[in-house]
């Protein structure tokens, strides 16, 4: 019998040992721009549900950091994608008009605000998707990080994240899925040591 506890324990250790996900950042080299990207592996998921249409559906951001490399010069990127599990095809909603321009994040110690980057993955030097949503339908925006903002998201991830219209329309998502240890393998990755905000 002390041979089988023993079997066992060893077999608990394994499967507790794969229970912890490798979020190891993933870096490629843009075949087309010949920029260096570096990505987290996992993003970070916000959530806000939307009754008046059905149940238990909601619509989602994901947001992740990117560091760019172009023959040295490195530049901090956060990524955000709008997606959604409801099906808003069948729906007679209006187009709106209005165009997003940029990200409020709530932190414990202010909010951050960060524009928009009107060229897009284009202007970070991706001539594809860095993150892409469970969804097939999404878009994403981009914002250029300071080092200074970096250290302030590396305190804490945001409580809420609210996209901010050119109309004046806010819309904030709540945390739902953000798992802190992504950044800090990310951060540990780059060589990017977090300093005073």
């Amino acid at each position: 019998m002390p041979g089988r506890a023993a079997l066992v324990l060893s077999g608990m250790l394994v499967f507790s040992g794969c229970a912890e996900r490798d979020l190891w950042p993933a870096e490629r080299l843009d075949p087309q721009t010949a920029v260096n990207i570096t990505s987290m592996t996992e993003q970070w998921i916000y959530s806000r549900d939307v009754p008046m249409l059905a149940a238990n559906v909601r619509d989602y951001l994901s947001l992740g950091v990117v560091e760019t490399n172009r023959a040295g010069a490195r530049t901090y990127w956060l990524g955000v994608i709008t997606w959604s599990t409801i099906d808003r095809s069948m729906l007679a909603e209006p187009a709106s008009r209005a165009k997003q321009i940029s990200v409020r994040l709530k932190l414990p110690d202010n909010s951050l605000e960060l524009q928009i980057v009107p060229g897009g993955r284009r202007e970070i030097g991706a001539s594809g998707t860095i993150f892409a949503a469970p969804q097939p339908v999404y878009e994403d925006a981009w914002y250029r990080l300071g080092e200074a903002q970096l250290s302030r998201l590396a305190k804490s991830p945001p409580a809420t994240v609210s996209l901010v219209m050119d109309d004046g329309a806010v819309t904030a998502y709540e945390a739902w899925q953000v798992n802190r240890r992504a950044l800090e393998e990310f951060l540990q990755a780059t060589g990017f040591t977090p300093g005073d905000p």
